[in-house]
């Protein structure tokens, strides 16, 4: 029990995990996990890689008048060109109900 516990407290960083990781024992590595956006603005965001962003009010997002379109981009909201595709803005924290799943 103590070496489960001892495990389970040090496996917080990889390295940490990889020191203890003996014989015999399932042994898992954490991911940094990093929640930057992966696209900052300015950038050219790939067509058909991600989905537009339907019922924006709802979200608390202004409605779009058709010269931008908002993308989620894994826990992000993006602001998108609808021409070029070029982010706008990360409107992330003014979009409500998105960001809390």
């Amino acid at each position: 029990m103590r070496r489960i516990l001892l495990a389970l407290v040090l496996a917080s960083t990889a390295s940490a995990a990889q020191a203890i990781c003996l014989d015999g024992m399932k042994c898992i590595t954490i991911e940094n996990f990093d929640d930057s956006a992966p696209y900052e603005v300015g950038d050219t965001l790939p067509r058909g890689k991600y989905r537009v962003l339907l019922n924006t009010t709802y979200h608390g997002l202004p409605a779009s008048d058709g010269s931008f379109w908002y993308f989620r981009v894994g826990r992000h909201v993006l602001q998108v060109d609808s021409q070029s595709m070029e982010v706008l803005a990360d409107v992330t924290r003014k979009a409500r109900r998105l960001t809390r799943q």
